[in-house]
């Protein structure tokens, strides 16, 4: 008899034991210091300094970009209209007439690159989308106005 009350109660602690949790956890979480208003307002505020560093180096990087893009768009104007130079009569005309087409369609990307350059961080976005768009229609211009130099 007096085994199965020493087995019982060996049991009723380890099982106690094993109920209690594990101490480590505990002794963590109190050693953690709370973050009072002071450091969350600096964490906050660094991690937003972070974000706009970022999206005004993605900002550079688009504008250099579309700058070179903008160059080289214009070095294959050229070279259209140098090839219309030759041509006489329907043909100049026609190809005077894709040109025309041509340079409105540069105008409206410039105006929207130049937007591009001036806009801050919160605006950024939404003219990167504009850019990008009109990019995609001087691309399609430029090679409906190539077709009509062959």
């Amino acid at each position: 008899m007096k085994s199965k009350c020493c087995l019982l109660g060996l049991a009723m602690v380890t099982g106690l034991a094993g109920c209690g949790g594990s101490s480590q956890p505990q002794a963590q979480h109190s050693a953690a210091k709370p973050v009072d208003g002071r450091e969350l307002r600096q964490k906050y505020t660094d991690a937003l300094g972070g974000t706009k560093d970022y999206l005004a180096q993605k900002k550079d990087e688009l504008s250099a970009v579309m700058g070179r893009k903008m160059k080289d768009l214009e070095a294959r104007m050229d070279e259209l209209a140098k090839k219309s130079e030759r041509y006489t009569d329907n043909a100049r005309a026609e190809a005077d007439k894709a040109m025309a087409a041509l340079r409105e369609q540069r105008d409206a990307l410039g105006k929207k690159y130049d937007a591009l350059k001036k806009t801050g961080e919160g605006a950024w976005e939404k003219a990167q989308g504009g850019v990008a768009s009109a990019w995609s229609e001087m691309e399609k211009a430029y090679e409906n106005a190539k077709s009509k130099f062959n």
